[in-house]
């Protein structure tokens, strides 16, 4: 029922369909993109500040030393090396046991043994990089994958924590009142006086600013609204007479909780999830523009904005706006979700 209350929001369904596209992407996002390496930090300084679409040839040559065999969950999850290197080329030639080429951008002729290259027979490739490339050569939709994966990560890793958080401290202090409450509304009020963001910049400094941690300091921020609106539902619900009637037959207070005010609770707290969803992938992105999130080289949307803002002015104003452009569309699909599902589960319409 909640379902095609839902497809009725274009909206909403528009939104659903893009995050859906959007997490399976993410989650097998090296074995799409041009650059699998770890990080997608392959630099290729000849092809810098290349505009959409640009293609060009690579000459593949055998890595020193060996690189370590993977299995298929590592690659998905961290991505792979290669077993050769890429030079950037314009041209190829080759005469007897050499092969000669024209490195990119450059006018000066090399040669290499054909002993040095990845196949004897299929030494080349041709790469076409669909957003572009930024100042150091590395591939932007590889980067802009990666970086919506940890957008998205950080989202649902805020709201798990929120969600546990929020819900146990909303339950109790609606439920037991009295010092419970106290206690409890007593910590909420003093997270939410202070500053979202500088708040989460002081987390950072204390368990530091790796890939967890900026997880754990922006779900530690997002769970005090939850709490509150959890709170205030329970203060009503507990007050109905089946409630009354549980603790009438003797059901101790937990079992009311969970089997009797919990369900009733449910689509509020998908709903205030479903916005945290979106809070979390802003403050993620904040905190990288501003350094205090996830560091280099690991790609992150906020960072690539950082990284090149100061290009706006100039021709490469792609290599700030796409990642923009990525967040804007990530968290007005959250939005167009939760309003679709707030309009779902709304019985009286």
């Amino acid at each position: 029922m909640i379902w095609k209350r839902f497809k009725k929001n274009k909206l909403a369904l528009g939104g659903f369909v893009f995050l859906s596209i959007c997490v399976f992407t993410s989650i097998f996002g090296f074995l799409i993109i041009p650059d699998h390496t770890p990080d997608v930090n392959t630099m290729y300084p000849d092809i810098a500040l290349k505009q959409p679409g640009f293609a060009c040839n690579f000459l593949k040559i055998k890595r020193s030393s060996p690189t370590p065999e993977t299995s298929v969950f590592v690659k998905i999850a961290k991505g792979w090396t290669s077993p050769y290197e890429l030079i950037a080329v314009d041209s190829i030639a080759t005469k007897n046991d050499s092969i000669y080429y024209l490195p990119y951008g450059n006018s000066l002729i090399k040669s290499i043994h054909k002993a040095t290259l990845y196949h004897p027979k299929d030494y080349t490739l041709r790469r076409t990089s669909i957003l572009g490339t930024d100042r150091y050569g590395r591939d932007l939709f590889s980067r802009l994958i990666i970086g919506a994966r940890v957008s998205i990560a950080v989202g649902l890793v805020a709201v798990v924590i929120s969600v546990i958080i929020g819900l146990l401290m909303g339950l109790l202090a609606g439920y037991y009142r009295g010092k419970v409450d106290g206690l409890i509304m007593w910590l909420i009020n003093i997270i939410w006086s202070l500053p979202t963001l500088m708040f989460i910049i002081a987390l950072t400094f204390a368990i530091g600013k790796g890939f967890w941690q900026i997880f754990v300091a922006v779900g530690l921020t997002t769970w005090v609204e939850l709490a509150r609106i959890v709170r205030g539902q329970v203060f009503s619900i507990r007050e109905m007479e089946y409630i009354q009637a549980a603790k009438i037959l003797g059901f101790n207070n937990w079992r009311i909780l969970l089997n009797h005010i919990l369900p009733n609770i449910w689509g509020t707290v998908i709903i205030m999830s479903v916005a945290n969803f979106a809070s979390a992938i802003l403050l993620e992105a904040g905190l990288s523009f501003l350094g205090q999130g996830l560091q280099p080289p690991t790609p992150s949307l906020g960072q690539m904005i950082k990284e090149n803002y100061a290009f706006i002015v100039f021709d490469a104003s792609h290599l700030a706006i796409f990642p923009g452009l990525m967040i804007a569309l990530l968290v007005m699909s959250v939005n167009f979700i939760g309003n679709g599902l707030r309009d779902a589960m709304d019985v009286h319409e």
